[in-house]
């Protein structure tokens, strides 16, 4: 059976088949660690993305998501992955980078759920060929307890990633 036919049948998730594949990371009950989810919901909501782009809120389980990438025979020609991420700039302000210029940054510079993220991401693109986004916000507020919802810098972010991820998609 040839990748065409496994995609027809359904035999591999949508995600896996897409042509990009657009990755919502983060926990909505931790402040602004909730950017990803919430990007993914302006983009569900406002925007109209071509058939072959897939949006997913992963919450907290993208590893689940990108192993299964990793084992599927088909696989995203990109993925874009949205997160936030203390880097150290001003709260709100976005970062646009590749996978190798995030594994150059020190590891207590990344969220925790974002590290073994890269790994996976780096071995898709090495050995996959995918080309691999990151997008990020610096965060102004995470919080150790629930406490939802963005800071109004993180949430003014909102619509400029968005547009970079439409324009990423095209």
């Amino acid at each position: 059976m040839n990748e065409s036919d496994v995609v027809r049948h359904g035999l591999v998730p949508d995600f896996c088949a897409s042509r990009v594949l657009v990755l919502g990371c983060g926990n909505v009950l931790l402040g602004d660690d909730g950017f990803g989810p919430a990007v993914i919901g302006c983009l569900q909501s406002r925007y109209r993305l071509p058939d072959d782009v897939c949006i997913v809120d992963t919450g907290t389980a993208v590893r689940d998501l990108l192993c299964t990438i990793a084992l599927s025979p088909v696989k995203p020609q990109r993925i874009v992955v949205i997160d936030a991420a203390d880097r150290g700039k001003n709260p709100g302000e976005v970062t646009v980078e590749t996978v190798e210029n995030a594994l150059t940054l020190h590891n207590s510079a990344l969220s925790v759920h974002l590290l073994p993220t890269l790994s996976l991401l780096t071995e898709l693109r090495e050995c996959c060929g995918v080309d691999v986004k990151l997008v990020t916000v610096q965060p102004a507020n995470v919080p150790e307890v629930v406490s939802p919802g963005l800071s109004p810098p993180v949430e003014a972010a909102v619509p400029h990633v968005c547009q970079c991820v439409v324009q990423s998609c095209l």
